[in-house]
């Protein structure tokens, strides 16, 4: 396979992981691709998928173990009160949407810290970042600082750059609980 963009590295890191998961969150559910791939994988988890934008929701098709929900990501424990296992971001602004509305780095942060609490062992979280536009790299300038501070005993993080292209290309981090 030919890793070209991050979609792909995305895609294979859920193969990986959504077979054995039981509790998946999508926090950014946008068009809603991250949570019918997860669902594709694995027909028998639940998929709680977020997004404040309510056409995102609207559009969304109606799955029996996908539950759309109209809130911010910070909200997700309003939701779930059981471990998570599998949890994709991907940050920015939905594509063909208003740029205006985007993910913000101290939200994101926020929702880390309550996410990682609740995250169970072997979980992952992957973040996918758009460091090309100014309000992008802002943000992954933060979240990543953020990310260099989690416990190295707790936490495996890892990043995933195409470090031969230019204009700041989108970038993938991996968060595992090890314990």
């Amino acid at each position: 396979m030919i890793y070209n963009n991050t979609k792909i590295l995305v895609d294979s890191l859920m193969k990986d992981k959504v077979p054995t998961s039981k509790i998946c969150l999508d926090m950014t559910f946008g068009n809603g691709n991250d949570s019918y791939k997860m669902l594709s994988i694995n027909e028998n988890i639940e998929v709680y998928a977020f997004d404040i934008q309510k056409s995102c929701i609207d559009n969304a098709r109606k799955i029996d173990n996908l539950k759309v929900i109209n809130d911010s990501h910070l909200n997700f424990d309003k939701y779930i009160n059981q471990k998570i296992d599998f949890v994709v971001f991907n940050l920015g602004y939905l594509p063909g949407g208003d740029k205006k509305i985007t993910t913000d780095y101290d939200t994101i942060i926020k929702t880390l810290e309550k996410l990682l609490k609740v995250l169970s062992t072997e979980g992952q979280v992957v973040i996918t970042f758009y460091p090309g536009h100014k309000p992008g790299l802002e943000e992954s300038i933060n979240i990543i600082a953020y990310l260099q501070k989690l416990n190295q005993k707790e936490f495996n993080v890892i990043r995933y750059d195409f470090i031969n292209q230019i204009n700041n290309p989108p970038f993938v981090c991996l968060i595992e609980r090890i314990k």
